[in-house]
């Protein structure tokens, strides 16, 4: 079961079903980017195993853009 809240400037994901998600919102933490907004309300669709394997490539290099590829790679080292 996944809930979705937001305010004007925060999505907060509640996730029990699959803590890659989880992981993949945590990675996006400090993140103002505005593709960050947009790829949190992706992952709360609840997305299948191949549209996962396209996010979690769109967030590393989000977060590669934003804080270095070293950085990136070690935010999602537990997203395999």
């Amino acid at each position: 079961m996944m809930d979705v809240f937001e305010s004007h400037d925060t999505i907060v994901i509640q996730t029990d079903a699959d803590p890659r998600i989880a992981a993949l919102v945590g990675a996006l933490t400090d993140c103002i980017h505005p593709r960050a907004a947009r790829l949190k309300a992706r992952l709360a669709a609840d997305p299948d195993d191949e549209q996962l394997g396209q996010l979690r490539a769109e967030v590393l290099n989000l977060v590669a853009m934003s804080f270095g590829l070293a950085e990136a790679e070690r935010r999602l080292q537990a997203v395999q």
